[in-house]
C-alpha cells in the first residue's frame, strides 16, 4: 500500500515539474521581428486589453440658449452726449515783441533783451542761444536815461552796479582808484515788458566808504601802477590832504559797470536766469 502511494506521488511531482518548465521556457523569445506573425499580440480578453490610464472625460454642459449667444447684441441708437472740446492750456503771458530799433540786443533762447540807444561791443561768442550771460562794452549812449525792453515770460528783473573813484589830474590824466570801489546788491526794477533803468545818474551812485587815510593810500597805489616818481606821488597826496570823502573834489565817483538779471520761465515751465553786463570804459 505504501509503495503504491509513493508511485502516485512521484508521478504527480514529475507532472508538476514538466508544467513549470514549459511555462518558463516561453518567457524569452528574443527580439520582436517586424512582420513576424508569431510576435503579434492576439489577446482577445477585454479586461487584459483595458488601458491602465484613466481617460479624461470632462463634462461640458451645453449652452442654455445657443441662439442668444450667436445673436449680435442690439446696437444702442441713443446718441451719446458730446464731450466738450478740450481746451488748450493757457500759455504763460509773453511780453510784447521787441521793436526793431538800434541798441544793445541780447537774444537768448528763452528771452530777448533790448536797450535802445546804446552802441556797444560784445565780448565773446555772439550766439547766446545756449548762454546764460552776455558782456558788452559801452561805446556811446546814456545808461542812466535808458530802459530795458524784454520779450519772454519774465517774472522778475533786477539791477546792480559797480562804482569806482577816479582822480583827474592835469599832468597824470585820470587815475582809477581801484581800492575805492563798491558793488551794490540786486535791486528789482519795476515794469511789464519795459523796465525803466534807475539809480545810475551821478547823484544817485553809491559812494565808497573811505576816510582821508584810505584815499591817500588808494592814490599812492594807483600812481605806482602808472610808474610815477616818488616826488610826483607825494605831490598828489599833498593836494588831497584836506579831502575827507570819496566824492569830494578833485575825486569823482563814476559808474564802472551795470548788470541786469532776468528771471522767468521757459515754454516748458522751467525756471531760467540770464544776466547782461555793460562795462563803462574809464
Amino acid at each position: 500500500m505504501n509503495t503504491r502511494l509513493k508511485h502516485i506521488a512521484l508521478v504527480a511531482g514529475s507532472a508538476l515539474f514538466l508544467l513549470a518548465c514549459g511555462g518558463t521556457s516561453s518567457g524569452n523569445h528574443g527580439p520582436i521581428v517586424l512582420g513576424d506573425s508569431s510576435t503579434i499580440v492576439t489577446e482577445t480578453d477585454p479586461l487584459k486589453l483595458k488601458d491602465l490610464v484613466t481617460d479624461l472625460q470632462p463634462v461640458i454642459p451645453p449652452s442654455e440658449n445657443k441662439e442668444e449667444e450667436t445673436k449680435e447684441p442690439a446696437k444702442d441708437t441713443a446718441k451719446a452726449p458730446e464731450k466738450p472740446a478740450a481746451t488748450a492750456a493757457t500759455p504763460p503771458p509773453a511780453q510784447q515783441a521787441l521793436p526793431n530799433v538800434a541798441g544793445l540786443k541780447a537774444e537768448f533762447k528763452e528771452v530777448a533783451v533790448l536797450v535802445p540807444g546804446l552802441a556797444v561791443k560784445q565780448a565773446g561768442n555772439s550766439n547766446l542761444q545756449r548762454a546764460n550771460g552776455a558782456v558788452y562794452t559801452l561805446q556811446s549812449g546814456e545808461l542812466s536815461t535808458s530802459s530795458l525792453r524784454i520779450s519772454g515770460n519774465v517774472t522778475k528783473v533786477s539791477q546792480r552796479y559797480q562804482t569806482v573813484v577816479v582822480l583827474k589830474d592835469e599832468d597824470a590824466g585820470t587815475l582809477v582808484l581801484e581800492a575805492l570801489s563798491t558793488t551794490t546788491g540786486w535791486q528789482p526794477l519795476k515794469g511789464n515788458g519795459t523796465y525803466k533803468i534807475t539809480g545810475l545818474d551821478a547823484r544817485s551812485l553809491e559812494v565808497p566808504d573811505a576816510d582821508a587815510g584810505d584815499i591817500r593810500t588808494a592814490v599812492t597805489r594807483a600812481a605806482q601802477r602808472r610808474r610815477m616818481s616818488r616826488k610826483r606821488i607825494q605831490e598828489l597826496t599833498n593836494d588831497l590832504r584836506h579831502v575827507r570823502a570819496a566824492n569830494q573834489k578833485p575825486l569823482t565817483v563814476v559808474l564802472r559797470s551795470v548788470m541786469w538779471k532776468i528771471d522767468g520761465k521757459d515754454a516748458n515751465g522751467r525756471a531760467f536766469s540770464k544776466q547782461v553786463r555793460v562795462d563803462v570804459p574809464m
